[in-house]
């Protein structure tokens, strides 16, 4: 018995480190998910006003002030739903969508802060509709973006609702959604499956891309890069032959059919400075009666002297949106009013629809 336990080898009880555990401190976003977060939310701010410019292209396609645009708003939300399916973790939606916010906001977005909401509330969508799968199927990815994309229409109309009908909001938000599915869903896996192919990233659930047959769907591929083709070529013009700098300060041009184009200031006009009660009833946003100072948009138009053949006045936004105006009504009426608006200029016009209140303009085009 002795011998039998003396030959038994002591054993020891040796600490040895487990291959999993990792001997770092490990963080819920890892330093390369923070930075692709990042690239994402500063991506979808900066280009937010180009996509507000084919908003813009669209309602004036269809001849109304809003609504058509929503067949864009699915732009908005493609960084969320790429972020969100890359990072492959619940809660990269919502932090790119306050991101995205701020960079918007700070751009200067037309919504001002309410932007910042309205994008942090998209991104947490994508986050809520995606929880229950892991490696999200195209289905899935379509439906975030819907979702998402959609909510817009409802925190906007939250914020600012002024009497539209419910159809007609039923419809902006169907058509939301339908974008939402369309650059949300569809590009975004098409994207992926561009980045996944050629090895430029490694994508959560990236097996998901491959369709039965083991293979990525080319056919999805093509669109997808058609696709970003079209809308970077168009991104390409708007910022080199629309956009226009909000960050000049409250100055615009004046130019097209006329004698003396110039560079309206303010402070050249301080002599017929003027002061108008106006209220805002649009179609998506009301204010109160308030008071506005100004200069009036006849004595700018005038200044500039209009050749007999112009017949109207075009006021441009930043970001692409106009409004036009009649010429011989415009110049009639001296209640309609440039007024300096922080550092930006805005249109202030009694007895028009929102439409025709333009704001960070910068260029009148008399026409």
């Amino acid at each position: 018995m002795a011998s039998a336990l003396a030959g038994r080898s002591p054993q020891v009880n040796c600490a040895r480190p487990s291959p999993h555990r990792s001997t770092s401190r490990e963080y819920y976003f890892s330093t390369r998910d923070l930075v692709l977060i990042a690239v994402a939310s500063a991506a979808g701010g900066v280009l937010s006003t180009y996509v507000g410019y084919l908003g813009n292209l669209m309602n004036r396609a269809f001849a109304v002030p809003f609504g058509a645009g929503q067949w864009m708003a699915g732009l908005h939300v493609f960084w969320f739903v790429l972020a969100r399916a890359i990072v492959g973790r619940t809660g990269a939606g919502a932090l790119t969508g306050v991101l995205k916010g701020l960079v918007e906001m700070f751009s200067g977005s037309t919504h001002g802060l309410p932007i910042l909401l309205v994008s942090a509330v998209e991104g947490a969508l994508v986050d809520l509709v995606l929880l229950p799968f892991p490696r999200p199927s195209l289905g899935a990815l379509c439906l975030a973006g819907a979702v998402s994309s959609a909510s817009n229409v409802v925190v906007f109309q939250t914020m600012y609702f002024s009497g539209v009908s419910f159809g007609y909001v039923g419809l902006m938000i169907l058509f939301a959604a339908a974008s939402g599915a369309a650059f949300g869903g569809f590009f975004t896996r098409g994207v992926l499956d561009v980045v996944a192919g050629a090895n430029l990233l490694r994508v959560a659930g990236g097996e998901k891309a491959r369709s039965r047959n083991g293979e990525r769907n080319p056919a999805r591929m093509v669109i997808a890069i058609a696709m970003a083709l079209l809308l970077a070529s168009g991104a390409v013009y708007y910022y080199a032959c629309v956009f226009r700098p909000f960050w000049n300060g409250p100055v615009c041009a004046v130019e097209g059919n006329v004698e003396k184009p110039y560079e309206f200031r303010p402070p050249d006009f301080e002599d017929v400075w003027a002061t108008v009660r106006a209220e805002l009833v649009g179609q998506v946003t009301y204010r109160p009666p308030a008071d506005y100072e100004g200069v009036p948009l006849a004595a700018i138009v005038e200044r500039a002297h209009p050749l007999p053949s112009a017949a109207k006045v075009r006021i441009m936004a930043s970001d692409g949106y106009e409004a036009e105006y009649l010429l011989d009504d415009l110049l009639e009426q001296e209640d309609v009013i440039l007024s300096v608006d922080g550092d930006t200029l805005s249109v202030v016009a009694p007895g028009y629809e929102g439409a025709y209140w333009v704001r960070m303009v910068t260029r009148i085009s008399i026409e």
